[in-house]
């Protein structure tokens, strides 16, 4: 278990996880030993990496609280219980594609656990118009590298923030901790540098404003939590 994984685990509230894009499984197991939910789904899309996960869950001897399922997303996974589900380490569009072809997932307001590897904006910008609100948002930096992971649940409304770039770049995370300062850095730099890239480009001047803008206020905000 990493940094990036135990921050995912601070997040699940429920007593049955899904773990989609599994890998070894070891979240879930994690989970199940420090008794932080009571029964979990190890989901993978391919056998490889759902047969590691088999072994990890058996040499933990967990085999009668984990179960593994070959599943394209959540496509194969029965809702029965579930009141958790963690997809880490994919992009945000496949995030939002695998969540938009589960209507279970709103119907039973499940906790959503989400840690995008790219394109956050879209996840965000996915569960902002389909009326799922960010609860919470945590940094989590390894190394030269820092994730954001999301706890979400649908509301049927809309969420009381605003969808401007500031969320769509960095939702709800802070920064009043090292992390935190860490991702917002990185995401005003990001900023900065697609939006100076459009105005060299001479296109989409508006937008390029607005993010040049948006880096600006960033910026600001850390100085004053120096």
């Amino acid at each position: 278990m990493d940094k990036r994984l135990l921050t995912c685990a601070a997040l699940c509230v429920g007593d049955r996880l899904a773990d989609i894009g599994t890998d070894h499984g070891y979240l879930p197991c994690y989970m199940v030993k420090n008794g932080l939910c009571k029964t979990a789904l190890a989901c993978d899309v391919a056998e490889k990496p759902l047969q590691s996960a088999k072994e990890h869950i058996s040499r933990s001897g967990l085999e009668n609280s984990i179960e593994t399922v070959l599943s394209d997303g959540l496509d194969s996974v029965d809702s029965n219980g579930i009141t958790d589900i963690s997809i880490a380490g994919m992009g945000g569009e496949l995030i939002a594609d695998i969540l938009s072809r589960a209507e279970w997932v709103r119907k039973n307001r499940v906790n959503l656990v989400l840690q995008p590897m790219t394109k956050w904006d879209v996840l965000r910008k996915w569960l902002y118009d389909n009326c799922f609100e960010i609860k919470k948002e945590l940094p989590s930096q390894e190394g030269r590298f820092v994730y954001s992971v999301m706890q979400a649940v649908y509301t049927g409304e809309k969420p009381s923030y605003s969808c401007d770039l500031r969320y769509l770049y960095c939702g709800l995370v802070s920064a009043d901790s090292p992390d935190g300062r860490a991702y917002l850095e990185r995401q005003a730099f990001r900023l900065e540098t697609a939006g100076r890239g459009m105005l060299g480009s001479g296109e989409k001047s508006e937008l390029a404003a607005e993010m040049l803008k948006t880096a600006e206020s960033i910026r600001f905000e850390l100085s004053k939590e120096v």
